[in-house]
């Protein structure tokens, strides 16, 4: 009878000793989206303190519960089976909590206010939908948010409460707002510095009178700090009592008027490059910048100087003077030139605009075709538009930027030109599966009568990490027509590091017969506090897959991002 009561406690205890192993994953069932990432989650950090097969399914079951809660779902059933090193949760949610009642009232200077009625008509919280603590506490933050912008810097919450009512399985929410006093921008108060007083009120962006706004604050504060004048830059609000007027104190400390700059790097396209640099900010009380830079590799090297004058807005307008003189030899053809530039840029967010003229000087010649010897004045224009979440690395965006330029003989041109160009990229990130595809196209199109007559400065050249990577950088002959796309998957084995699958096709022709070029290679993209950067095997092939006979596996590395 011992040795039966003795098996029988083993038994019954063996799910215990299962249990008590390391567990090594999870597995839940039954829910899905951020119910499920939420579980897991909390379970990882609860075991952190205490491995989970140490512990009692009642507390397993307690913290899952406690994940749920949040969600909504508060009368689950839970299950947990014990497998060797495993551990599986089989949860049916059951109803959900739903908001029966809810009653939001703002009181105060600012209840009239059109961005807090604004804010309270697309609160994330509705009577008859399903209770969300996640949404309900974005509710309160977007009120909050909402009056802050406005300048009710004392706004608070009299009442915030949930109540539920567990029987009737209801959830009613109040929310009781004042915004308090509304308080405005005063003066604005530059320490002395050499910069003028004029150039340095061009950079706030706000007015005396309007509403107080902290993200005003720090996007002033930010403005300062990005010119390149300071070395240090403070803005303090000072809020007096008993006055809803706010005057600004800037307190400014000037960086070093002349400044060097080196830099060493290496690329598959240019191999070991280098860069020097001299700049004087600012060259006057105006703010004017001066650069002088030298760009070295096997195949570009340039040198430039450039003055630029900061437009009406300084942060996002600037008119620039730029020479250069510059030295290719790439294997589609060589150069010598001199660029004359005067040129106005827009810089926003998410759009860009460079307008130009320039007077070239070029000496040039392609591949086993005559030397030519020529000027050209030309306008030139480029608009870019872009969307990304990370100036580094977007799992997600698109960027896409259309240039076009001319001349002709009856202006001071000799030779008549007009080209068309479209760089747009896009990326697109499967989150289920953890896999970005990137997209790239190039198209253009130049009208001129012999294409061997374009300076190669100006032509559109194929060939290079950045699109055809089976293909020596530029190495392909110029034409009327150029026409890209490629195509990479890149997936993510581990944290920042990706498997990289690519396929390139492109073509050049006018005057050549059109023969597509092809390449396909693998490689792998680490996702660095720098950027990203990419190493790979192209390889060129026919369309028929076939290796391109005399062309070997090509190393390919890419630093930097890719929108």
């Amino acid at each position: 009878m011992n040795k039966i009561t003795r098996l029988l406690v083993i038994i019954l205890c063996l799910p215990l000793f299962i249990a008590a192993e390391t567990i090594k994953s999870i597995q839940v069932n039954g829910v899905r989206g951020k119910l499920l990432t939420n579980i897991k989650e909390r379970l990882d950090e609860f075991a952190q303190s205490k491995p989970l097969g140490e512990e009692s399914e009642e507390e397993l079951k307690s913290q899952v519960e406690k994940a749920m809660a949040p969600y909504g779902f508060l009368k689950p059933t839970i299950q947990i089976a014990y497998r060797p090193n495993k551990l599986i949760f089989n949860i049916n949610p059951g109803p959900r909590l739903m908001i029966n009642k809810l009653s939001v009232s703002v009181a105060g200077e600012g209840k009239n206010n059109p961005s807090i009625i604004n804010a309270l008509q697309e609160l994330p919280i509705k009577q008859g939908k399903p209770f969300n603590s996640t949404n309900y506490e974005k509710a309160k933050q977007n009120l909050m948010s909402a009056a802050e912008h406005e300048g009710y810097l004392r706004a608070s919450f009299e009442k915030s409460e949930v109540l539920i009512d567990r029987n009737a399985y209801t959830a009613s929410i109040v929310l009781n707002f004042n915004t308090g006093p509304q308080y405005y921008f005063g003066q604005v108060q530059f320490d002395p510095t050499y910069i003028s007083p004029d150039l340095l009120h061009r950079f706030v962006p706000f007015k005396p009178g309007q509403p107080y706004s902290a993200d005003k604050v720090l996007e002033f504060n930010n403005y300062l700090s990005g010119s390149g004048y300071f070395k240090s830059v403070s803005v303090q609000p000072q809020q007096q009592e008993n006055s809803s007027i706010i005057p600004i104190d800037v307190h400014l400390q000037r960086a070093g008027r002349i400044n060097y700059s080196l830099g060493l790097g290496f690329g598959t396209d240019t191999g070991i490059r280098a860069r020097a640099g001299a700049h004087v900010v600012p060259v006057n009380r105006a703010g004017h910048k001066f650069n002088a830079i030298a760009l070295g590799s096997f195949n570009e090297n340039t040198l430039q100087a450039q003055y630029i004058i900061p437009g009406h807005n300084p942060i996002t307008d600037q008119y620039e003077a730029v020479g250069s003189f510059s030295n290719l030899n790439y294997n589609a053809g060589y150069s010598n030139s001199l660029l004359l530039t005067l040129a106005q840029r827009h810089n926003l967010p998410s759009y860009q605009r460079l307008l130009s003229l320039n007077g070239l000087y070029e000496r040039f010649n392609y591949n086993d075709k005559p030397k030519f010897e020529k000027t050209v004045l030309f306008p030139r224009a480029s608009f870019t538009w872009l969307n990304k979440s990370d100036q580094l690395f977007s799992p997600n965006g698109y960027k896409l930027t259309l240039t076009g330029a001319g001349a002709t003989r009856a202006l001071l041109s000799e030779i008549n030109f007009a080209q068309a160009i479209l760089d747009a990229r896009a990326a697109y990130m499967l989150e289920p599966i953890r896999t970005r595809l990137f997209f790239h196209t190039i198209q253009g199109i130049t009208e001129i009568n012999d294409i061997n007559e374009l300076p190669v400065s100006l032509a559109v050249l194929l060939g290079g990490s950045d699109n055809l990577k089976g293909y020596n950088y530029k190495t392909l002959p110029p034409g009327k027509i150029v026409t890209y796309g490629g195509i990479e998957v890149q997936k993510e084995t581990f944290k920042d590091w990706y498997l990289v699958g690519f396929f390139d096709i492109g073509d050049v022709y006018k005057p050549t017969f059109k023969n597509t070029k092809q390449d396909i290679g693998l490689g792998l993209m680490w996702v660095s506090p720098v950027g990203p950067i990419k190493i790979g095997l192209a390889q060129a092939i026919e369309s028929d897959f076939r290796r391109t006979e005399g062309k070997k596996p090509k190393l390919v590395i890419n630093i930097g991002p890719d929108l």
